[in-house]
């Protein structure tokens, strides 16, 4: 038997299958996982699992390269991301994220413990979701940029004289920009950055100090539409948008910003990633998708070159460059993190003891760990990892850190660190890329 969701998900396939609008239905029903019972990825030792504090809900994480330092964006608070999260269309109480707001943690992923950072000139709401990080070319110590969406209430929506309980709330999203030295408690605002195109963002790819892109995942921000939206996979409404500005803590949220499309007409843009050669990769969170872009020089376009179909949503990509790779093995890939039963979404979203399972997906380079590498939609990706929820609920981003063979005994292992934006906290887990690729 389905639950209300479920059968509401299966209302929907029908009716784009009857209007031939929409894929098939058994696409459709894989990627929402109505018919999806995996086991749980079982480990090979107890200890191939380590659970990180203080990581609340951390909807993105990147690895820097250049310092092996993991960013991650986070909550404060679990209960308020359940009444205050425009990504999920949860717009029931914006009070909650005046009394606790979000944050930008470094993990070692050696040690595997989380440090928050400390904002300096910055002390407005920040309701987290995606990242990004670069080094600061110009900087004397290493430092890098971060770009952080912040998801904050529309204040024009609600005069200070309406009480929550009787406003309609609507977001004001923007993108915060830090700066924080390697090694140090702070991240330094640097700016905010607002434009009209930059409505729904979900999430954002720093190309310099000056210029970034970021998706908006859906056209409407909230009403029926929205609801729509998500669930009609012919609908391609959403964007990329390129935008550039000029630094500077004085100037006012949209001064000194310009902005245009980069990619349209496509439904669901959601996570990106950098990939091999300049790549851009893009998520289709609702159709299980996985567009590769390159920028156009001439006008920072996106431009589509290849396309990967998984079996789940899709959320955050992330690529794994094999650092101890050799003749004999490479273990790179992209990697994908998703939801194992996004059917359950309509009833779970708002329910802070619900479980949601999650799951990552491997895409090898070199199928097989050697020979020429091929096209990422030449090869099927496979199953990393699986959990009903326990361990991480709502896998949005994963990405891979490598260990270096000789501490294993030659065999090829590596630390795939899990986040979820509805998860208490994030994980990270051994797995053996050897039996992956």
């Amino acid at each position: 038997m389905f639950n209300k969701p479920a059968l509401v998900v299966l209302l929907v396939a029908v009716l784009l299958g009857i209007t031939s609008l929409g894929p098939t239905l058994r696409q459709y029903f894989k990627v929402a996982g109505v018919f999806r019972n995996l086991p749980n990825t079982v480990l090979a030792q107890e200890d191939h699992i380590v659970y990180i504090e203080d990581t609340i809900q951390c909807e993105d994480v990147h690895h820097h390269l250049e310092s092996n330092q993991l960013f991650l964006a986070c909550e404060d608070n679990y209960e308020g991301r359940f009444e205050w999260f425009p990504p999920l269309a949860k717009f029931i109480n914006s009070s909650k994220i005046e009394h606790s707001r979000g944050s930008i943690h470094v993990v070692d992923p050696v040690i595997k413990t989380s440090r928050r950072l400390t904002f300096q000139d910055f002390d407005g709401p920040f309701t987290t979701h995606g990242i990004d990080v670069i080094s600061d070319p110009d900087s004397t110590a290493p430092a890098v940029f971060i770009f952080a969406v912040n998801h904050v209430p529309d204040a024009s929506s609600c005069p200070s004289s309406t009480s929550h309980q009787d406003c309609v709330w609507r977001a004001s999203s923007r993108i915060e920009v830090f700066r924080h030295v390697l090694g140090s408690t702070t991240a330094n605002h640097v700016r905010t950055v607002k434009h009209p195109l930059i409505s729904t963002p979900n999430d954002v790819l720093a190309l310099d100090p000056n210029s970034f892109i970021i998706t908006n995942d859906y056209y409407h921000k909230e009403g029926l539409m929205r609801h729509v939206e998500l669930l009609a996979w012919p609908l391609k409404w959403s964007t990329a948008i390129h935008v550039s500005f000029q630094h500077g803590s004085s100037l006012k949220d949209a001064e000194g910003v310009t902005a245009k499309v980069a990619l349209d007409n496509f439904y669901n843009l959601n996570g990106l990633g950098r990939g091999r050669d300049g790549e851009v990769v893009i998520g289709r969170a609702g159709a299980g998708a996985i567009e590769f872009a390159h920028i156009s020089p001439e006008n920072q376009t996106l431009n589509v070159f290849d396309h990967v179909q998984a079996d789940s949503t899709v959320d955050n990509p992330s690529y794994f460059a094999d650092p101890y790779a050799d003749d004999s093995f490479d273990g790179s890939g992209y990697i994908i993190a998703g939801l194992g039963k996004a059917a359950d979404l309509l009833h779970t979203a708002g329910d802070p003891n619900a479980l949601d399972p999650s799951i990552v997906w491997f895409i090898p380079t070199k199928p097989g760990g050697r020979g020429p590498a091929v096209k990422a939609g030449d090869v099927t990706p496979r199953l990393m990892f699986h959990d009903d929820g326990k361990r991480i609920r709502f896998a949005t981003t994963a990405v891979l850190v490598g260990i270096d063979p000789k501490l294993e005994n030659g065999q090829r292992w590596g630390w795939l660190f899990v986040t979820g934006a509805l998860a208490k906290g994030a994980v990270a887990v051994k797995v053996n890329l050897e039996a992956l690729v």
